[in-house]
């Protein structure tokens, strides 16, 4: 044994010294492997932790929640009133509750019930129990359907001190959507959240949190530093074997090969008959003098290596470049964007960060009229007035077409306003009418701010929600971020948004409200207007829904189609409520739509007989009044009546009123509610409003006429029409009395 490891090879030993170190590598590998999957097991147990703190917090702030509604609930005139006179209970809680706002949109249901614990009047759809349960917890959970639903059930006192009881109120929320309302979750995965419910099925909300079973979100950090140390792991294992490979080979060609070849020739001359080796065969395997040669000759070709990585490198740094840069406008494009926006987030420094998010309003209209070379210089002047306003060091970021945006970073929320009303007015004085736009080109700025990293995540989704509320008619250009905006554009959700497109793309899923419109003096129904809801499994998507979506989404012609679509399909079932005619509601990119005005007209075509209104509102921006009045000529050419809608809620009454060929004018429920002032200057303005329009020879509609008084007033004051909740159930007569 010892003599067989006395004479063990030089191959032999090159060999196992490679399996050595190669073990050793792969053992190290593997501690650190242990080590980190260990660390990953700490940081999930911290996270549960923190979860479960989030969800605790979640149900505290949202028992607060309800408990603060429940209280303005019943500490409202109009509560104490239906407990004592309930005639009007069900106009109360199916419209006053929500026009007043007492309650916000989140709640589901409420309900009213007697001291002795029934409810005042069913609800019809079973929305709200029959009788208050037994000893009723204030804040409860249960579940329904297979829904989770919270109550909370509160008493009504017809005094400030509590001493006299009314009766008892309750109010019910959507559980999951309201937890997302009152906090962010930034480990808790909330779609996973779930409530073990007992035998009675309600669970009292001071217990629920620790009845609620959830999932932590994948921590994407510690998946990517897992892909990150095997894929650094794999290359250093990969490298080591190369160099062990490479220094056997090299052992094998400097040592083992000449030192066989030396004792071949020692053997050689050993035996009989053997002569000695040339000087060159001796010297050539073994001498290394060469070695000096292949090194200058190595350094030489090192050198020209060098030099062509050099340039390569310049070439790969002017391929960066042109790879990150809009062509067009020169700005840095959404590549450069993304990798920023990835390192800001990575370097997790943020002391004031402000993304800005520029949107050019309305110029689809302006690259459709004047033509693409015309859009695209008025591209490139956004993208140099947005670089002149910004500071030395700010990238500007081409995202879109007529997108852009650029990073703040350490920057006060008060600098980065400024910063944004310097782009506006770079805009705003910017000569246009150079490229042949005849109309004012301008943009509509979103903010989102955020003084610490943990805010980053949201900040694009913020800024997003702020350009597009400032792109609403009325608001103002440069909108910032804040909570109100987030709790309105939930109406934005995936689900709603879901259902718009599929309504686009199924018109059947559009149901309408039909509300008759009444000719005066002597009231008779006239024809209706037809008031869009989108229904799905039983469920009915109202206005307040649909509406902020198609206009953020800008799909107001797609959806004008499907609501002409769907009013077609109507008149052909012959549906007693169009019997007369229908009033249509077109947005103002529908009116400068070839496809709808052909709509139209061909509904006009195969209903000859019957009235057909068009109402465009006012509080649309329409760019392009040339070819919107020809459309209205159009419209009217082929029979149909043109109304100008929501007169006196916009910015652009008069200027519409005298621009468009309309033949009747709609005035606003808020303008006709001046009429109920105590004032005599509010009436007045009305009245001379009213006056001076139907001198100019339009027939007038007053639109939320709800009492009788207040169709006294419009029928005096010379209202061809009206329409309102008073109409409702009258089915075209108003009610007695």
């Amino acid at each position: 044994m010892r003599r067989l490891f006395e004479e063990v090879s030089i191959s032999t030993l090159s060999a196992a010294f490679i399996v050595v170190v190669a073990l050793l590598v792969a053992g190290m590998g593997a501690h650190m492997w242990v080590e980190l999957q260990n660390a990953s097991a700490s940081i999930r147990a911290r996270e549960a932790a923190a979860g479960r703190k989030e969800i605790s917090q979640a149900t505290h702030a949202l028992a607060q929640r309800m408990r603060d509604i429940s209280a303005n609930l019943a500490g409202w005139d109009e509560t104490r009133q239906q407990l004592v006179f309930d005639e009007y209970y069900t106009l109360w809680r199916d419209v006053r509750l929500k026009d007043a706002r007492i309650v916000p949109s989140g709640v589901v249901a409420a309900a009213l019930y007697h001291k002795g614990g029934d409810i005042l009047i069913p609800d019809r759809e079973g929305r709200m129990p029959a009788r208050l349960p037994a000893a009723p917890p204030i804040l409860v959970h249960a579940r329904e359907s297979g829904h989770d639903y919270l109550y909370s059930y509160f008493p009504v006192h017809a005094d400030p001190d509590r001493a006299v009881l009314l009766g008892y109120g309750a109010i019910k929320f959507d559980f999951l959507a309201e937890m997302r309302t009152v906090q962010s979750f930034r480990y808790t995965d909330i779609s996973t959240l779930s409530v073990a419910v007992p035998g009675t099925g309600l669970v009292p909300l001071e217990n629920l949190a620790a009845r609620l079973k959830f999932s932590i979100k994948a921590n994407p950090d510690v998946e990517a530093l897992h892909k990150l140390f095997l894929h650094a792991y794999g290359r250093q294992l990969l490298a080591t074997l190369l160099v062990l490979a490479v220094a056997a080979w090299f052992t094998h060609r400097v040592l083992v090969r000449p030192l066989r070849l030396m004792s071949e020739e020692i053997k050689a001359l050993q035996s009989a008959g053997g002569t000695l080796p040339s000087a060159e065969r001796l010297t050539g395997p073994v001498s290394v003098l060469e070695l000096a040669d292949v090194r200058r000759a190595f350094n030489d070709h090192q050198r020209r290596l060098a030099e062509m990585h050099r340039n390569l490198e310049q070439s790969n740094q002017d391929f960066y470049d042109q790879a990150r840069r809009d062509a067009l406008s020169g700005a840095f494009n959404r590549r450069a964007f993304e990798e920023d926006w990835l390192e800001l987030g990575q370097v997790g420094h943020c002391r004031g960060c402000n993304l800005l998010l520029f949107d050019c309003d309305h110029f689809k209209a302006i690259n459709d009229t004047y033509g693409h070379p015309v859009g695209d210089a008025v591209i490139v002047a956004i993208a140099a007035c947005l670089r002149q306003a910004l500071r030395a060091g700010d990238r500007l970021y081409r995202i879109g077409g007529d997108e852009f945006a650029t990073m703040l970073r350490d920057t006060p929320l008060r600098m980065a306003e400024a910063i944004a009303e310097r782009c506006l007015e770079h805009i705003l004085v910017h000569d246009f009418q150079q490229y042949g736009v005849a109309e004012p080109v301008t943009i509509s700025i979103g903010l989102a701010h955020a003084d610490s990293e943990e805010g980053l995540s949201e900040l694009q989704k913020q800024a997003d929600l702020a350009m597009y509320t400032a792109k609403r008619p009325g608001n103002r250009k440069i909108v910032v971020y804040d909570e109100s905006i987030g709790q309105v554009s939930a109406l934005v959700a995936n689900r709603e948004v879901s259902l718009v497109f599929q309504a686009i793309r199924l018109p059947q899923l559009l149901e309408f409200r039909y509300q008759p419109i009444m000719r005066l003096p002597d009231p008779v129904a006239e024809y209706v207007e037809a008031l869009a809801r989108i229904r799905l499994d039983g469920e009915l998507i109202g206005p307040a829904a649909i509406f902020p979506i198609v206009q953020a989404r800008r799909l107001d012609s797609e959806f004008d189609l499907a609501v002409i679509a769907a009013i077609r399909r109507d008149l052909d079932l012959d549906l007693p409520a169009l019997a007369r005619g229908v009033s249509i509601n077109i947005s103002a990119p529908g009116l400068l739509n070839t496809k709808v005005i052909q709509a139209l007209e061909a509904l006009k075509a195969a209903y000859p007989a019957r009235k057909v209104v068009i109402e465009i509102t006012e509080t649309a921006l329409i760019t392009q009044m040339g070819p919107a009045v020809q459309h209205i000529e159009r419209l009217r050419l082929a029979g149909c009546l043109v109304a100008l809608d929501d007169f006196g809620s916009g910015y652009s009454s008069l200027r519409y009123l005298a621009a468009m060929p309309v033949d009747l004018v709609k005035f606003d429920i808020s303008l006709v509610h001046q009429l109920r002032q105590e004032g005599e200057r509010p009436r007045k303005v009305v009245e001379d409003i009213a006056r001076m329009v139907l001198n100019a020879g339009y027939e007038l509609v007053a639109e939320g006429i709800e009492t009788r008084e207040l169709l006294d007033k419009v029928t005096e004051m010379g209202f061809s029409h009206a329409q309102g909740f008073y109409f409702s159930d009258s089915h075209g007569q108003p009610p007695a009395g």
